[in-house]
């Protein structure tokens, strides 16, 4: 914890012109009622208030050093006691040795001066408590934001451990479905089932390549999510067909990373598995008065039966996006007129920690 003053300039000027205004005052005390030659007002006034200055500074150490504790205060009062009083000496001894040296000549500042010793030691040692108070207050305070980064800190990792659990969900889940197509693929068509054993390479590689990144870019996420699409596309032919529908500004956008695998994949669970027409699966992705709202959506037929969930996909997505987005995005779903849709509200740019 550095020195409060002497570790920033700007606090190193405040104090500094607070001495110096202390001390014309002082000097022009002096001369006004007391009517001592000008070299004697500034000599005094200068040296004795910036040198207590200087010595005020040296109070920090043991403010820093001996903490006050309320269950034995007598120690840090002791403490502090001892290390006033040197102070307080030091300060006295160097000013009025000085000044006696320099203005011997001067038997009216003299007297004055042998005279001032009891009222400059008990406001000195005012000052010098006073002091002591206001380092007890920033040393309080920087503990307090010590602790809060703290604190900080700690919730950020908690919150990337929640991240990665929610993310070591989808993987596992994702690649089981993909080596069971595949599975079907490798007697029925082989060269099919190896083209989709390279699609799957590939997207496994881009989940690995990013697991540590959070964030990519919208466009980049898409042609990975377009690679699992096509990797399904394989496995149900011309009953799955998707459409995607990007603006311009989305397409730098950073998103979380597999954010909408588990969309896509829930769209073909719950319409293409058991269709017997084509299904539409589509992705619409628009700014929205500096959000950016993307949309996947896929038509289903309402008589037809459909494979049960758990719903640990969409709550997953909901979960990740209000942990990346600190609360500020949102994902919502609706059934209507035989089409499902989520609808993922991504915030502006944010500050992430």
């Amino acid at each position: 914890m550095s020195h409060p003053i002497t570790g920033n300039r700007r606090s190193v000027l405040i104090y500094s012109i607070v001495w110096l205004i202390t001390s014309a005052l002082q000097g022009f005390m002096y001369w006004y009622f007391l009517h001592f030659p000008l070299p004697v007002v500034i000599t005094d006034a200068l040296f004795s208030n910036l040198l207590f200055g200087f010595m005020g500074l040296l109070a920090w150490y043991p403010t820093r050093y001996i903490p006050f504790h309320r269950q034995s205060p007598l120690y840090s009062i002791l403490a502090h006691v001892v290390a006033g009083l040197l102070v307080l000496s030091i300060w006295v001894l160097l000013t009025m040795g000085l000044l006696d040296i320099l203005f011997s000549n001067q038997s009216d500042y003299i007297e004055f001066l042998d005279g001032s010793l009891a009222w400059r030691a008990i406001l000195g040692g005012l000052i010098y408590l006073v002091l002591v108070l206001i380092y007890y207050l920033v040393s309080n305070n920087q503990k307090l934001q010590e602790r809060a980064q703290q604190e900080e800190r700690l919730k950020n990792m908690v919150r990337d451990t929640e991240l990665n659990m929610l993310k070591s969900q989808i993987n596992p889940h994702f690649l089981f479905n993909s080596l069971n197509s595949i599975a079907s693929l490798t007697m029925s068509n082989p060269d099919e089932a190896r083209d989709m054993i390279i699609r799957l390479s590939d997207f496994l590689r881009y989940s690995l390549k990013h697991r540590e990144n959070e964030f990519v870019p919208l466009n980049e996420e898409m042609g990975r999510m377009k690679d699992y699409l096509a990797i399904e596309k394989i496995r149900f032919g011309e009953k799955l067909q998707y459409v995607f529908n990007i603006n311009e500004e989305c397409e730098d956008f950073p998103v979380p990373t597999m954010i909408f695998q588990p969309l896509f994949e829930n769209a073909i669970r719950h319409s293409v598995y058991e269709s017997v027409v084509p299904v539409t699966i589509r992705f619409d992705c628009n700014p929205d008065n500096g959000f950016m709202k993307a949309v996947v959506s896929n038509d289903y037929d309402p008589q037809m039966p459909t494979k049960k969930g758990t719903g640990v996909g969409l709550q997953n997505v909901r979960q990740r996006i209000e942990l990346s987005y600190q609360d500020k995005g949102s994902v919502q779903w609706r059934s209507d007129d035989g089409v499902f849709a989520v609808t993922i509200i991504f915030p502006p740019i944010f500050t992430k920690r």
